[in-house]
Formats: structure tokens, C-alpha cells, sequence
């Protein structure tokens, strides 16, 4: 069989931040999946991906926290790279887009479309901050959505609707950073002509038949609404600076050069291999591209990438594009800003790998959105992955290490329950592989776990503890041999550790796929000493890992993102006096407060530190009170403000005035 040549890229995560578990199975865990039994399969397969190092996310980052983006980018890259090794996410190559080399190429590329006459020049009007003196790009802007009047989106993009945004278009805008309002001032950029690939890309679209629903869907609709040429270029000064003489203090939009980031992967890679060309094979000759993105970056790899590539002429177009939903965690939608997320080294540092891979899988979101619970995640390992996979390898093997001293005995007759265990470690490679191939993962998932299923079945059909019978075992423990290669694409560290216990040559990873079809344990050959799989996962695990990495963001939670109720033109902060302090009656966390503002009179504020403050503790103290926000419900209460709060060492932390003022007094 003629093998296959695939470029698999993931999306570049923003090195702005840790990874969490929604970024894990968005575009990581199924991509190595995929990865990985292709080259099982023999095929050329190339796995790139890099952090995506430009644009306003890391500039906000930088001015958050007083560093320079540089510093930024250095600190989470490396802790993007520990997390994915930690994962198993098995990249042929991890790069950067502040290489040198990816400067160049983004610059190369923006010139070659220029020449083709699909970049040109615009003066437009953009916010500019006059408190702040400069121009405000994307992320830097918040205000109303003016497609569907969301509150508190980012200039970017509207997270209610999923409209892309532009800053200039936001209504009641204010800066991120000192929180005035920009007016409106002339620049000039260069723009894309995306406008001149409508029909192009539709008619491309149309042929992709074998895309995933929600990418060909949302695409084709995008481009009937009609598409517009877009600013790819940006006033700021950190990204890759635009390579013309009257474009000084202007970078490329990072949607822009963040995709040709997976050519200058490539390119890198090859470079490392000491076959500097060979990067070619993948972009300019018959190659496979597979895109694996979460739901947000749809349009960027459909739509506007394929555009680019259109534009420049000479490269592949994407082959496949595999994008994910969201995933909610507890319910609720992650969010970062607001602190409710569960990073992914969390998770690592108290829970095995394949645990959390098993269980992302498993709730994969590929067509609508899932939540992450962990007692689901609890359960799922305990009554799935331990109760089944686990428990038929570990019995079986046991059996036969107590009863055959470890030894793989002779073959007997085979009856109809044999033989059906025969068709079942035939099949397998052909079943799970195809899933995979058709980027059903969910189902390849369930089909692994069937096999161990009937194997436990078999088991317990052949009662081998009553009824000694060689066949049995020698079955068993090639149905082992079978799981190690099948489910090494999903479980990578458990799938060695059964080769090793079953003592076969070399590693799972030297095999060739089909061969989990066959019996590749023969009679008289001995295994290791069996070791558990997996541990069940007990309560006070779960409990101990929630207390420190969720409850502590579960009163911000309850009390919602009063953010966006804030009037940031007049932020409104007081000094006020606590007078009273009662039990939220619905909610074991939560003090309704009765503060006094002065002439203004008293108001309930809800606050949820009664973990950290007594009734006591908290009569007759002054805190710092936002007076401005619109009234909220919370629980069947009302709260009318918020007191401020930090959080140190010693849990929460009430902000207060350094002397006695009187109550009522404004802060500022």
C-alpha cells in the first residue's frame, strides 16, 4: 500500500498564558491521536505547531504585569512546551513566531502578495487614547458589540455572537488600560483585498464535502454574507514590523502572520533534520494538510489562510479542517479573566496523563459543547477505564503470571467463543483505525473500550479459574497485545507500560498497525511481573483537588462578572461602613451586607467571605464600595455594589482606607 504524505498543524496558542483543559482538547489531544496512528500506519506524517508570540493579547499581558512582551512571551513558551510534554502531545517540531526566520517569512509573504497586487493602501479612521497617547488596536478596546449589542467585548471579537470585530467599530468603547474613551483619529494601513475571493473560496468550500459541519457551514455562511477586505496591519510595536519604507511604527495583524507560522514550523523543522528543502514536500507537492482549531478560529483557517495562500499562489490548500466546540467546566463557561478555568498543569501535577486524555476524549466536543465535571471525570476512570480496560488486562495477566508462572501456555482446540475472539483481535485495527481516519474520535474511543468489554465478557464466559483451558489464556493475553497497539494513539504512557509488562521487543511505538490484528504472542513466551494500570480515583482526591484549584474561584463566580454592569467612564468607588452582616439564606458562602454611604443612606452589598470574615470581624469596618453597578440578583437576593477585595498569602483580603473617613466619601 502506497502511504500517504500529511502535514498536521495545530492552532499556535497565545503564549499570554497557561494552557487549560478546554485548550487541551480543542486542538492537542485529537491531533496527536490522529498523529500518532498515522504513523502506526507507515504514512509520512509531520506533527508542527509553535506559540503564537505577537498581537495584543501579549502586549496587554506585558503592561499588566510591568514587563516587557518579550519576557512574557519567554515565560509561557516554555510553560506551553512543559505542559504539552507532560500530555504526550508528540510535535515533530514546537517553534516560535518571534524566530528571526518567521519574521522574514511573514515579510516575504506579505511582499509577494502585494506584488500580486492583493495589498494596498487606506487612510481610515481608528481609536486613539489621548489619556494613554496612542492608537488602540483590537484587545487594547472594549465596549458594545454592534452586531448584537453584547456589553464588554474585546475589539477583536464578540464572544456572544463570535463576530469578527473591529476596534473602530465598538460602541461606547473605552480603553482597556486607563479606561477613557478614544476618539477617533486617522491612520493609514494596508489592507487585504479578501473581498476578490469570495467566489473562489465558495466554490472550494462546496468540495470539501468530507469537512466537519460546523466549519463548512459556518464558512459558506460567512462568505453569503459577504466578505470584506480586511486591515492586516496594526499600529504597535511589537509583532513583525510591515517590510515598507512609509510603514515605520506599524506591525502585521498577528491573523496575519500567525498562520504562516506553520510554513516557517516546517521550514524550521527541515532545517533541524539537516534537509533543508524537505519543509517543500509538505507545502508545494500532493500532501494531506489537516488544521485541528477550536470553534474560535474557524474563519481564520477557512477562510482567510486559504485566501492568503490563494493570493500568494504556490502552496497547498488545507486538506481537512478538524475544529472542536467549547468546553464548560462545571457548567459554566470557562473564562480566564474571570478565573474560572482549569489549567492543564493543574490537573497534570495531581492526576496521571492518560487519565485526563481518556476523559477528554470522552467527552470530546467535536460537534456540540461539553462540559468538564470532575466527578464525572471521577467516575469515567473509576467505572470505564479502570473497571474495564484496566481490570481485563490486569486479570487476565495476573492469571496467568499465578497460574502459568508467568508463561504463555499452549494452544488448544478453539471453540465458538474462541473463534469469536479470533474475529475481534482481526477486527480491531480495521474498526478503531477507521474512526480515527474519519476523525470520529469519540467513536474510535468507544470501540477501543467494546474490545476490553468483550474481553472481560470472554473472561468470565470461559471461567478459566473452574475450567483449565490454555486457549483462554493465550487469547487473553494476545488481546493484551492487541489494547497495547490500539490504544497507544489515546493512552501513549499506559500502551508502554502493557508492552513492557507483557515483555515484548523493542517499544508499541515500532509497531505496525495492523499487526494488533494479529497473534503476535506465541506459546512458551513469558511475561514481567504485572503491575495496576490505573488507580481509581478516591473522593478525597477529587475533594482536595477541587478545594485548591476551584472552590477559590467559586464565590467570584456566584456573584457573576460584575464587570460588565461597571460605567467605567464614571467608576464609581466609596468609602462606606459595614453596619450589619447576615447569612445569604441560598447560599453558604455569601454575607448580605448592610453598608452605609453617608447622606446617600444604607444599601445590601452581597459578598462571599464568610469563609474568611466573622459577623464580627466585619461590624463597623470601612471597605471600599463600587457604587455604580445596576442592581443584580444573586440567589434570590439583591445586591446593590460590590466591596473590594484582594487576595494574599492568607486568603481574601478587604480593602480599606487607610484612616477613618467619613462613610460616603469618594476614592480617587
Amino acid at each position: 500500500m502506497t502511504s500517504e504524505r500529511i502535514l498536521v498543524t495545530s492552532a499556535l496558542p497565545y503564549a499570554n498564558g497557561p494552557l487549560h483543559v478546554g485548550h487541551a482538547i480543542g486542538a492537542y489531544i485529537p491531533a496527536d491521536v490522529y498523529v500518532r496512528y498515522h504513523r502506526f500506519k507507515g504514512n509520512d506524517v509531520l506533527f508542527v505547531c509553535g506559540s503564537d508570540e505577537h498581537g495584543t493579547p501579549i502586549t496587554v499581558t506585558a503592561e499588566k504585569e510591568g514587563i516587557t512582551p518579550q519576557k512574557v512571551v519567554d515565560k509561557y513558551h516554555k510553560a506551553m512546551e512543559d505542559a504539552f510534554d507532560r500530555l504526550g502531545i508528540s510535535f515533530d517540531n514546537f517553534s516560535r513566531t518571534t524566530h528571526t526566520a518567521h519574521h522574514r517569512n511573514s515579510q516575504m509573504f506579505f511582499a509577494k502578495i502585494r506584488d500580486n497586487n492583493f495589498i494596498y493602501k487606506k487612510t481610515v479612521q481608528r481609536p486613539y487614547c489621548t489619556q494613554c497617547n496612542r492608537f488602540l488596536p483590537d484587545r487594547f478596546v472594549k465596549g458594545v458589540c454592534p452586531h448584537c449589542n453584547a456589553e464588554d467585548q474585546r475589539g477583536d471579537q464578540c464572544e456572544v455572537c463570535g463576530k469578527q470585530l473591529e476596534p473602530h467599530e465598538m460602541e461606547n468603547a473605552y480603553c482597556i488600560l486607563c479606561c477613557g474613551k478614544p476618539q477617533q483619529r486617522e491612520t493609514e494601513h494596508w489592507f487585504f483585498r479578501l473581498s476578490e475571493f469570495s467566489d473562489r473560496l465558495m466554490e472550494w468550500i462546496k468540495e470539501n464535502k468530507h469537512w466537519p459541519d460546523n466549519a463548512r457551514n459556518f464558512s459558506l455562511s460567512w462568505i453569503s454574507e459577504g466578505l470584506e477586505d480586511r486591515a492586516i496591519t496594526r499600529d504597535l510595536n511589537w509583532g513583525v514590523p510591515v517590510p515598507l519604507d512609509d510603514a515605520k511604527g506599524k506591525v502585521l495583524y498577528v491573523w496575519f502572520d500567525a498562520p504562516i507560522g506553520y510554513i516557517s514550523a516546517t521550514q524550521e523543522w527541515a532545517k533541524k533534520t539537516g534537509k533543508p528543502d524537505d519543509w517543500k514536500k509538505y507545502w508545494m507537492n500532493e500532501c494531506k494538510i489537516v488544521h485541528f482549531i477550536g470553534k474560535d478560529n474557524i474563519p481564520f483557517h477557512t477562510i482567510i489562510w486559504p485566501a492568503m495562500l490563494m493570493a500568494h499562489s504556490g502552496y497547498n490548500l488545507p486538506w481537512q479542517i478538524s475544529s472542536n466546540e467549547y468546553l464548560t467546566l462545571e457548567g459554566k463557561k470557562m473564562s480566564t479573566s474571570r478565573g474560572w478555568v482549569l489549567w492543564l498543569h493543574d490537573i497534570l501535577s495531581d492526576f496521571d496523563p492518560d487519565l485526563l486524555r481518556y476523559y477528554l476524549l470522552s467527552i470530546n466536543p467535536a460537534k456540540h459543547d461539553s462540559d468538564f465535571s470532575l466527578k464525572e471525570f471521577q467516575h469515567k476512570i473509576n467505572n470505564e477505564l479502570v473497571a474495564a480496560f484496566g481490570n481485563f488486562i490486569n486479570r487476565n495477566l495476573s492469571f496467568i503470571e499465578k497460574q502459568e508462572s508467568s508463561v504463555i501456555p499452549k494452544i488448544e482446540e478453539f471453540d465458538e467463543l474462541d473463534e469469536q475472539m479470533l474475529e475481534r483481535i482481526r477486527e480491531a485495527p480495521k474498526k478503531v483505525g477507521k474512526c480515527i481516519e474519519e476523525f470520529r474520535f469519540l467513536e474510535a474511543l468507544k470501540e477501543l473500550m467494546g474490545l476490553a468489554h468483550f474481553g472481560n465478557e470472554y473472561f468470565q464466559k470461559k471461567e478459566p479459574w473452574k475450567n483449565k483451558n490454555s486457549t483462554t489464556l493465550y487469547l487473553c493475553a494476545n488481546l493484551t497485545r492487541t489494547l497495547a497497539i490500539v490504544s497507544a494513539p489515546f493512552l501513549p504512557y499506559s500502551a508502554e507500560k502493557i508492552w513492557k509488562i507483557l515483555d515484548l521487543e523493542g517499544s508499541v511505538f515500532d509497531e505496525q498497525w495492523n499487526s494488533a490484528g494479529e497473534l503476535g504472542i506465541k506459546e512458551g513466551h513469558m511475561i514481567k511481573r504485572v503491575e495496576l494500570l490505573f488507580n481509581k480515583i478516591e473522593d478525597d482526591m477529587i475533594d482536595e483537588f477541587k478545594t485548591r484549584h476551584i472552590n477559590k474561584v467559586e464565590n467570584v463566580i456566584e456573584e457573576k462578572d460584575y464587570a460588565e454592569f461597571l460605567d467605567f467612564e464614571k467608576l464609581g468607588l466609596k468609602v462606606g461602613e459595614i453596619k450589619d452582616v447576615r447569612n445569604h439564606p441560598n447560599a453558604d458562602k455569601l454575607y448580605l451586607l448592610k453598608i452605609g454611604l453617608g447622606e446617600e443612606g444604607d444599601r445590601q452589598v452581597i459578598a462571599g467571605i464568610r469563609a474568611a470574615y466573622s459577623r464580627d470581624d466585619l461590624i463597623g469596618r470601612q471597605v471600599i464600595v463600587v457604587s455604580n453597578l445596576k442592581p443584580i440578583e444573586l440567589r434570590g437576593e439583591v445586591s446593590y455594589g460590590m466591596i473590594l477585595a484582594a487576595e494574599g498569602e492568607e486568603g481574601v483580603i478587604l480593602l480599606k482606607p487607610d484612616k477613618a473617613v467619613p462613610a460616603g466619601s469618594k476614592v480617587g
